[in-house]
Order: structure tokens, then C-alpha cells, then sequence
């Protein structure tokens, strides 16, 4: 039987922009400061461990910096003060789709009524987390990167009151996989150094190649920079991919370099090494950024040419050989804290 809901209700909360190109970090980030957790997205992005995630499809396809197991980035992102849950179902396209994403709804509305924004797999115009803070009748209302195509600034606080983007359909996302939400719950009584030594580790096994939520069917890790200059040289790499690819990864190179130097204030027995670390990702960010200008979003750049190929397959081999020496840099410093 089709499930029907009527009336609406919205957060009392003001959010940001969840304005970063991995999208899960800027939505958590914008929920987690709705609800008071002092933190920006060099620490969401750190904690969590999606700072030191490098995930490539051997075509580059859009779907690398999404394409793992979002479980792993659960205890991090708990770290920061609520109780994080990822509720989540796969699908394949058939007839039990529609009450997974009736489900989900239910219990997104549930969170609403509650109080408690969440963030949604798929609640905005393409594969992208957005942060869901109310709804309406059969619909999530939903802040997301797009609002700064309707004008907003980045570091404008919205209220719920306000519109920038229409609301979306529960049973619209665009949720190739699988239906999910990040759900943020009460309070948690955290011990910093014990988050910062579980990050610490984390950041290791994720950089090493060494963390089961490592899909296959993707490079990954600090060699995943070498499989992406084979497939730039190849001509394997999509145009559109490859430059959402190097966006994605310039970012979360600069959050994790930054996170380095956080943890090296907060824990000097192990500054050396974090420090060292930082200084290599700062080296492999400007790196990606000359990727980022050879094959600029939203056309993607010159894939035929061979200069421009020829160049950032350099680079990237250059970020690969920086960061398994980032990796040594973080065993060492676990091996202090």
C-alpha cells in the first residue's frame, strides 16, 4: 500500500552553506554547528577521516570520492560531540526500492520532529549529501551547495524560513546504491586524546591502503595518485570526472594538512612528525591545485592534450611518492601519542 504524509515541519536552527566539493563534509559541518559543536571542516574533514581518503576509479569517475564504506566515518565524526548514526539500505533498482525510500523518509521526519537536522544521500539535484532540515507534505526541505547558485554567500546563516531551494520529493533523490542519512543525535562526552589517537590511526590506515571500508574496484590510498597519472596518460579518464576528481581531492589534501598541524599543537610529543606530515600534504595540495587549473570544473579542460596530461601525470606521481611518506610520518607519530 503507498504510503501518503501530510503537513510540515522544520529545525528552529540557523544553518551555512554546506559549501565544500565533498559534499558530506560540508553538510555534517553545517549540522554540527547547528547544534553548537564548535568546529569547522578542517575538523570534520579530519576527524572523520575523509581528509586522508583518496579513492579513484580506474576511469575517474565521478563516483570515486563517494565510492567506499561511509561507515568508516562514523566514529570520527562522533568524536566531535553527537552521536553519530549512518542509516543506510542498498538497492539495485527493484520493487523494494520504493519502501526503502518511504522508510528513510519516515524516520528523516521522525529526526525533524525531534528537533535534529540530518543530512541525505541524494536530496538535491545530483549524487551529493545535502543537509534536510525540515519537511513538507511528501517532501524534504534541503540546504545544499545549489544555494549559492540562487544567490547566497557562502557565510550567510539561513533560517528555515528561507527558500533558496525547492523542496525534494522523498521518493526524487538521486541515490544511485543505496538510501541514507546521516542522523546526529544527543550529546556525547568525548576524550580528546583518545579521538585524537583513533584519528591519528585512522588517517594511516586510510592513507596506507590498510581500512576494510575500502571498497574494491577503486585505487586507493597514497598509490591511487600513481593509478590516476596511468589513467590520464591512458586517455581512460572522464573528462568531467577527472576534473570533479582533482576539486575533490585538492580540498581534502589542504583539510588534511591543516588537521596535521592541529594535532601537532595538541599533542607535542608528536609535533615532529605531524608536522613533517602537514608540510608534505601542503606540497602534494599545490600539486593538485595546478591539476585543478589544467582541467577546470565544469568542462574538465583539454583532455587531448598531451602537455597538459603530460604535466599533471607528473604531479600526481609526485603526490603519491609525498604521501606514502605522509603515511610513515602519521606511524610515526602514532607510535608517540
Amino acid at each position: 500500500m503507498k504510503r501518503k504524509w501530510a503537513g510540515a515541519n522544520a529545525v528552529r536552527v540557523k544553518l551555512g552553506l554546506p559549501a565544500t566539493w565533498a559534499s558530506l563534509v560540508g553538510a555534517a559541518g553545517s549540522v554540527l554547528r547547528s547544534r553548537g559543536v564548535n568546529c569547522d571542516l578542517t575538523d570534520v574533514a579530519g576527524m572523520s577521516g575523509y581528509a586522508f581518503v583518496v579513492n579513484i576509479h580506474p576511469e575517474l569517475c565521478p563516483s570515486g570520492p563517494t565510492g567506499f564504506d561511509w561507515n568508516l566515518l562514523v566514529e570520527g565524526l562522533s568524536a566531535l560531540g553527537l552521536e553519530v548514526e549512518l542509516a543506510q539500505a542498498t538497492h539495485d533498482g527493484d520493487s523494494d526500492d520504493a519502501e526503502l525510500v518511504a522508510e528513510l523518509f519516515e524516520r528523516v521526519r521522525s529526526e525533524i520532529d525531534a528537533g535534529r537536522a540530518c543530512v541525505v544521500w541524494g536530496a538535491t539535484d545530483c549524487p551529493e549529501f545535502a543537509v534536510v532540515y525540515g519537511y513538507e507534505d511528501e517532501s524534504y526541505r534541503v540546504r545544499s551547495c545549489r544555494g549559492l547558485q540562487a544567490g547566497m554567500k557562502p557565510d550567510r546563516l539561513l533560517g528555515p524560513d528561507e527558500e533558496p531551494e525547492p523542496p525534494v520529493r522523498f521518493d526524487e533523490l538521486k541515490a544511485p546504491g543505496c538510501v541514507a542519512a546521516f542522523l546526529f543525535g544527543e550529546p556525547v562526552r568525548v576524550d580528546p586524546e583518545k579521538a585524537d589517537r583513533n584519528a591519528l590511526a585512522r588517517a594511516a590506515q586510510l592513507l596506507g591502503d590498510r581500512h576494510a571500508g575500502l571498497l574494491p574496484g577503486f585505487a586507493h590510498g597514497a598509490k591511487a595518485f600513481s593509478a590516476w597519472a596511468e589513467a590520464l596518460e591512458a586517455g581512460r579518464a572522464q573528462k568531467f570526472g577527472n576534473a570533479y576528481n582533482a576539486a575533490v581531492w585538492q580540498e581534502m589534501q589542504m583539510f588534511a594538512s591543516g588537521f596535521c598541524r592541529r594535532l601537532a599543537k595538541r599533542r607535542e610529543r608528536a609535533a615532529g612528525p605531524l608536522d613533517t606530515a602537514a608540510r608534505l600534504l601542503a606540497q602534494s595540495f599545490a600539486h593538485l591545485e595546478a591539476v585543478v587549473r589544467a582541467f577546470p570544473l565544469p568542462e574538465g579542460g583539454e583532455m587531448d592534450g598531451r602537455a597538459e596530461a603530460g604535466d599533471s601525470a607528473r604531479r600526481l606521481r609526485e603526490c603519491a611518492g609525498l604521501n606514502e611518506r605522509v603515511v610513515a610520518a602519521l606511524e610515526q607519530a602514532l607510535a608517540l601519542v
